[in-house]
């Protein structure tokens, strides 16, 4: 049985989500892994994705946060979160995880950020199934931190496990960008960065099948 088949899904995150690279292509109507995923399913929704969103504040009010709050009031029966890469663009503080629930988050880094997005997420998308993803590596990129986002990504684990959010690590997975992405190349990401639509074709049944985990 597919848990996804007609299910209702909001992605929020990035232009790596948003897959501007498909825009007024062939693929438009099925634009990146959030397009591929829902129509594979037969699944509604919208993909809030925008290009530049951050996770902390370093991007101003281009944050995956305001995604969410834009969107509230709707019901879906999962949200899929993705973001971090501009943060580690701006060479961004990485921040603290704090003890509580309660906050305050320090917003400023993409710590207190993510966990700003995962309380907001938590009060007011109650009834959908949460998921968080690590994107995948950018070794060649020449932008801030963006060549080694460790630091970023190891935290946000962390933090999903403080939160009770289920997560798919693309980023130490390194038969996965070695050897199906080949992140150090241009193959399937032509600026380094941005997926272009085989990059897609590869990245969307790996989080489909973990979509279906959760």
């Amino acid at each position: 049985m597919n848990p996804l088949l007609k299910k209702s899904v909001l992605f929020v995150g990035d232009s790596l989500c948003e897959a501007y690279r498909e825009w007024n292509t062939e693929y438009d109507h099925i634009r990146g892994w959030a397009g591929r995923i829902m129509a594979k399913n037969e699944m509604t929704g919208v993909n809030k994705s925008l290009g530049g969103a951050s996770i902390g504040n370093c991007r101003g009010e281009n944050i995956v946060y305001k995604q969410l709050v834009d969107m509230t009031g709707n019901s879906y029966d999962y949200l899929i979160i993705e973001g971090g890469a501009n943060d580690a663009w701006d060479s961004a503080p990485v921040g603290v995880m704090t003890e509580g629930f309660d906050g305050p988050f320090d917003r400023d880094s993409f710590a207190g950020g993510l966990e700003a997005t995962f309380a907001y997420a938590k009060e007011h998308y109650k009834g959908a199934k949460l998921g968080y993803i690590v994107t995948f590596q950018m070794p060649s990129a020449q932008f801030g931190r963006m060549s080694d986002m460790s630091e970023y990504f190891a935290l946000s684990k962390e933090i999903c496990h403080k939160w009770g959010i289920p997560y798919l690590d693309l980023y130490f997975d390194e038969k996965f960008n070695r050897e199906v992405m080949r992140t150090e190349t241009d193959l399937h990401l032509p600026d380094f960065i941005h997926p272009n639509s085989a990059g897609y074709d590869l990245l969307a049944p790996v989080i489909e099948d973990w979509m279906k985990t959760i």
